[in-house]
């Protein structure tokens, strides 16, 4: 997505290995398919700021191979010194988000994404 991310660009379809560094921008974000798997995503937020998954069929058919429990991870790293929260939000339908989805300054959360159904994805704060 130009504009919005910068550095390595994933395929539209990725297996469950590799991990691909993103770079947002200081808005709130929509990620694609294939930045909701495998991804590092980094921010330096001026503002509280939301990083949002896209629905849970998506996430689903950007996975070349999974089963219902495959997993995947995504890590949001936030660069602001000591304001300005980022908070992972689920897509319109059929994606979860469980544990404390705000991500506080100068810190990083991890999200277990785990495939629930044919059509739902649930991510776990580790």
């Amino acid at each position: 997505m130009a504009g919005i991310f910068h550095g390595e660009e994933g395929a539209s379809r990725r297996t469950l290995n590799g991990t691909v560094l993103l770079a947002a921008g200081d808005e709130a974000t929509t990620l694609t398919a294939a930045q909701s798997i495998h991804s590092i995503i980094t921010m330096t937020p001026t503002a509280g700021r939301a990083v949002t998954t896209p629905i849970g069929t998506a996430i689903i058919a950007a996975l070349e191979e999974y089963r219902v429990g495959s997993t995947f991870e995504v890590t949001i790293v936030n660069l602001a010194g000591a304001t300005h929260a980022i908070t992972f939000t689920a897509g319109a339908s059929g994606v979860t988000v469980v544990g404390l989805a705000t991500v506080a300054a100068n810190t990083s959360a991890t999200f277990k994404g785990r495939v629930a159904s044919a059509t739902s994805v649930i991510y776990y704060r580790s």
